[in-house]
């Protein structure tokens, strides 16, 4: 039975973190909630000498666990910031021909923030968004 709930809840976890849709903070909360639940189980699962299935369900539940509190907090930045400017709608105006500065201006002008990984940047390159656009995103985070 337990190894079933670990099979399941790690399915959940890989489904969650593997999603382009995830928000960064469900992302980082399933993470580290995953290896905190990890250690947890793992030293709870020792004292009945099941030390791989106690880290199993550990991660899988703290998994669970941290990304739904991430998720929690990207929805609550998402509705302070209604009027942010996707991603996607970044690389929609980049390959309709909008100007950088238009874009730019836009970004500016709803406050949108983009904390954005190495393989974002690149599917932003790939899409035809301009570096000028991108470093303008990457300082976004700074602020």
């Amino acid at each position: 039975m337990q190894k079933i709930l670990a099979f399941l809840l790690s399915i959940c976890f890989m489904a969650m973190t593997g999603c382009e849709s995830v928000g960064e903070n469900t992302q980082r909360g399933a993470v580290g909630g995953g290896l905190i639940g990890a250690a947890a189980g793992g030293v709870i699962g020792h004292q009945s000498g099941e030390t791989g299935e106690g880290a199993a369900i550990g991660s899988a539940v703290g998994a669970l666990g941290g990304a739904l509190i991430g998720r929690r907090i990207d929805r609550k930045q998402s509705a302070v910031n209604s009027d942010h400017v996707s991603i996607n709608s970044i690389i929609e105006m980049s390959q309709a021909g909008t100007a950088d500065a238009l874009i730019i201006d836009r970004i500016k002008d709803t406050n949108s923030k983009y904390p954005l990984t190495a393989e974002v940047i690149e599917y932003l390159r790939e899409n035809g968004v301009s570096d000028r656009v991108i470093n303008h995103m990457l300082d976004t985070a700074q602020e």
